[in-house]
């Protein structure tokens, strides 16, 4: 072998080592990056029907924190921790958010608007129910606030109305945190 080819060796499995280590990452950063889905693509998965939640949207501890801001899900935590101690009754919310309803069927979907400033979206979806007559077209519209944490859109609300009454999300969890024990006066 040649003495030069002998001194050089480790230059070059440096720079085929780095070469090779940047190539990788960017292979690996692209599924990454593609991941990342924007509130739109979200809404669309809980409505798509490809989802194999066994409860209504959100009630999952575990569906929760994938979907929602962790200001959001803790305030949920602790809703939930109040309304339900024992872990064997209902918690907090009592009724499927992304239908507004306690059990109907989604014949269809659509997203009437979607917009975005920096780190906050809003995405509103007006939905037709399969056999279910709403007392007012406002309870069939869902909307729903984004935030970006840590590079991911999350739900930090959600809103629509019972009988035309607006509520939120945020609201429902405020009411159902405050300690309801009774005071010894």
């Amino acid at each position: 072998m040649d003495a030069k080819f002998l001194i050089d060796l480790p230059g070059v499995i440096g720079r085929r080592a780095v070469a090779f280590a940047i190539a990788a990452l960017l292979l690996l950063a692209a599924p990454l990056a593609a991941e990342t889905r924007d509130p739109v693509a979200i809404v669309h998965s809980i409505y798509d029907g490809t989802s194999k939640r066994e409860m209504a949207f959100g009630l999952e501890p575990a569906e929760r924190h994938k979907f929602f801001s962790k200001a959001t899900a803790a305030l949920w935590d602790k809703a939930d921790a109040i309304t339900n101690p024992n872990g064997d009754e209902v918690g907090a919310v009592d009724f499927d958010l992304a239908t507004n309803s306690q059990g109907a069927d989604v014949k269809s979907y659509s997203i009437v608007s979607s917009e975005t400033r920096g780190k906050a979206a809003a995405v509103t979806v007006r939905l037709v129910l399969d056999n279910w007559i709403r007392n007012s077209p406002d309870d069939d519209i869902i909307r729903y606030g984004f935030i970006q944490e840590d590079g991911n859109w999350l739900i930090d609300d959600m809103a629509s109305a019972a009988d035309g009454k607006p509520w939120t999300l945020r609201e429902l969890l405020e009411i159902n945190s405050r300690d309801r024990t009774r005071s010894k006066e």
